[in-house]
């Protein structure tokens, strides 16, 4: 779990120094435009649709290293907890 958090947090700080403070979802849409709108199509109809509107726009409009940063940091911590005690 602690080798997944670093990895992360690693990805995090790779996204900080390429695209700065850019959103992740203009990141996305760099890298390939059609994935937004198939994700937004497949959460929509097979999850529940608000979980677009309250959970991953959101996240898409946050900075891009936000995302892995504060997961890794999450999963490093409790990794670290786990191994700890």
């Amino acid at each position: 779990m602690r080798l997944i958090g670093l990895s992360l947090l690693l990805l995090a700080a790779g996204l900080f120094v390429s695209f700065g403070g850019d959103p992740l979802g203009a990141v996305l849409f760099r890298l390939d435009p059609g994935i937004l709108n198939l994700a937004q199509a497949v959460v929509q109809r097979y999850l529940l649709p608000m979980l677009w509107d309250d959970v991953l726009l959101p996240v898409l409009e946050a900075p891009a290293f936000v995302a892995p940063a504060v997961l890794g940091g999450a999963l490093s911590f409790f990794g670290w907890m786990r191994a700890r005690g």
